[in-house]
């Protein structure tokens, strides 16, 4: 048996594997109440074999304002109670899934509401400068702390935790950095310590429930909380009765450590989980895009942790657990860590999924088998093709899936060729494994015509053929160094060192380009007529692509569009209409994209002249991002 599925202690609990649903926003609850979408989602999860969920974040004070659910009076209770009675009712195979909720209080990181911290620091220049908090204020937040520990003990919650990093309150308080205090909570690393350690206190005083403390094992900022403190302030969460630590690391101003986006290797916080690991004796906890199942292993197996935390794996993957245990690992829906579901949430939108288009849906989501199977034939493979084409056979129909190209999968393929971007091809190769063994019919190399169609005799046709590059009237734009910025991508242009190549649009596909051929050794200009580049990509993702092409000596010139091209040279022009020309050997083209328009025309057509049922969806209806374009694949299949 996998050391996963080993029982482990959490203080007076034992957890039935080494398995935690880590604590995520899903921005679910109305109003911070609990509501049947939040029910819904958790029991999903809880039905794949986890050892122990932790409910996201709910807040502790009521006069903090965010999008998380609440915790800060008897009203909220029934939701709560609700999440836990419905968690405990999955035993699945006898065994019990513990379910814990984090206490929250987001200090200066809030959109709206009062602003507060150890020191009048604001998050960013943008950000108002917070409130200092008095004594007496901080007394009271310890109060709120206490008081929502014995509310989720009447809930029936079996463990808690306290969100101590990641830049929120308790975390504020430990940095050196934003913490200037001079008082008994400020200084030192023991007074900057004071209030974890007053808050653990309370909790383990209010309520018999065993106490996880999130700590980061560094802010990953320069001057920042690090590693060191890490291990010591540990060690007094210990002392003050916290029943385990569970590393993470990073903040509002380094997500990409918290939240690593595709291009952060696997496990990039062992080395920090190890030292706390070393340093006391409650179990541990590791974080970080662990949901490979052999890196996990690696994890406890070695020692480094004594459970696995799994927030995003588990969103792409409820499954994972059991599929794991079961030795169906091939069967896995890969986190490609997009951040799709970080992305939405950050904006205060319900949490959905770039693989998984049953996020969020759980409460509607059933794949019925069809009344009458039908002949279903997909034109296009990719994200939303794929989708609806999986769910349309798994409801029984007789399903054909087409595909111009030599590989399945659209602008998939081609977005997974950027080096940043190469978790995207796992997501192609699963969804491929997944159609061969559910005995889709599977064409590529094969464009379709009214004539196709006609041959096949389909009942319906779903017309998912994507979207093609956006080609403007500019002089000298069909010219012979001028080319479609996927050619670059797949290699169809030679590229090398010294090769000046202008990329003209900072899109997605344009900065994966000049990513990509800058590895290369070209000499890279990107030129967006926006004032930034890298719209279309999720957040934390956009930061950390646009450092690297920065770091790599790729030139951007924003606010700039180019109004000509001739052979060697771009003209362009800034928005107050000064002229400026850069030399060129190539030019790449990622201005945008609009629906390929001769297969839906021509799938239109044939639906009017005989009768068979077409619909269009994904790009090929209008450009959308993975999210839509999935989704309208689910609809299509589930409805078909």
């Amino acid at each position: 048996m996998s050391v996963l599925f080993t029982p482990v202690r959490l203080g007076s609990l034992t957890l039935k594997n080494r398995l935690v649903m880590a604590p995520m926003g899903t921005c679910l609850d109305n109003g911070g109440f609990i509501t049947d979408d939040t029910v819904a989602y958790y029991r999903r999860r809880a039905e794949g074999g986890v050892g122990a969920i932790t409910v996201e974040g709910c807040l502790v004070s009521a006069d903090t304002v965010g999008p998380e659910p609440r915790i800060c009076g008897q009203e909220y209770l029934p939701g709560l109670r609700r999440v836990v009675e419905a968690l405990h009712g999955r035993v699945g195979e006898g065994a019990h899934v513990a379910v814990g909720v984090q206490l929250m209080h987001p200090g200066r990181q809030v959109v709206e509401g009062p602003s507060v911290a150890p020191s009048p620091v604001p998050l960013n220049s943008a950000s108002p400068i917070p409130h200092e908090l008095t004594v007496p204020e901080i007394e009271r937040i310890v109060a709120d702390y206490a008081r929502a520990a014995r509310y989720a003990q009447e809930a029936g919650f079996d463990y808690l935790e306290v969100h101590g990093a990641h830049g929120y309150l308790p975390s504020n308080f430990l940095s050196p950095q934003h913490n200037h205090r001079t008082d008994a909570y400020g200084g030192s690393l023991e007074n900057r310590a004071r209030f974890s350690v007053e808050v653990a206190r309370a909790i383990v005083a209010a309520c018999d429930l065993p106490l996880v403390w999130r700590l980061n094992g560094t802010d990953a900022e320069p001057g920042g909380f690090d590693l060191e403190s890490a291990v010591a302030v540990a060690r007094r969460l210990e002392e003050a009765g916290v029943a385990s630590i569970s590393v993470s690391s990073g903040t509002w101003l380094t997500l990409q450590q918290t939240l690593a986006p595709m291009s952060v290797s696997r496990g990039h916080m062992r080395p920090l989980v190890r030292a706390v690991k070393q340093a006391v004796a409650v179990p541990v906890m590791a974080v970080g895009r662990l949901d490979d199942p052999e890196l996990a292993e690696a994890v406890v197996g070695s020692g480094e942790a004594d459970m696995v935390l799994l927030g995003r794996g588990l969103i792409a993957e409820p499954d994972w657990p059991l599929l794991v245990r079961d030795g169906r690992r091939d069967e896995l829906r890969p986190c490609i860590a997009c951040n799709a579901c970080v992305d939405l949430v950050g904006r205060g939108e319900r949490a959905r999924c770039s693989v998984n288009p049953e996020v969020g849906r759980e409460v509607t989501w059933e794949v019925k088998p069809a009344a009458r199977p039908r002949r279903v034939m997909v034109v296009g493979s990719g994200p939303a093709g794929l989708e609806a084409a999986r769910l349309a056979r798994l409801r029984g129909h007789e399903v054909s899936i087409w595909e111009r190209d030599a590989e399945l999968g659209g602008k998939l393929e081609v977005a997974g060729l950027a080096p940043s971007k190469r978790e995207v091809l796992r997501f192609r190769a699963h969804q491929a494994r997944r159609l061969t063994a559910l005995g889709v019919e599977i064409h590529t190399s094969a464009p379709v015509s009214a004539g196709t169609v006609a041959a096949e005799r389909p009942d319906v046709v779903i017309v998912a053929t994507g979207a093609d590059p956006l080609v403007p009237p500019i002089p000298g734009i069909d010219g012979p160094t001028v080319h479609d910025a996927q050619k670059l991508l797949r290699g169809e242009v030679e590229v090398g060192p010294g090769t000046r190549l202008v990329v003209v649009g900072g899109s997605a596909t344009g900065c994966e380009t000049a990513e990509l051929v800058r590895a290369r050794g070209a000499e890279v200009t990107i030129v967006e007529m926006r004032g930034s580049i890298g719209r279309g990509i999720e957040a934390i993702t956009r930061r950390q692509l646009v450092r690297q092409l920065k770091k790599d000596g790729v030139e951007v010139l924003t606010r700039a569009t180019v109004v000509g091209i001739e052979p060697g040279v771009v003209h362009w022009q800034e928005a107050d209409g000064t002229a400026h020309a850069l030399d060129a050997d190539l030019v790449a083209l990622a201005i945008g994209w609009r629906p390929t328009g001769s297969a839906v025309t021509a799938g239109l057509e044939l639906g009017e002249a005989q009768g068979i049922e077409v619909r269009v969806l994904g790009d090929a209806e209008s450009p959308a991002d993975f999210v839509r374009a999935v989704n309208a694949g689910a609809d299509a299949g589930l409805t078909v």
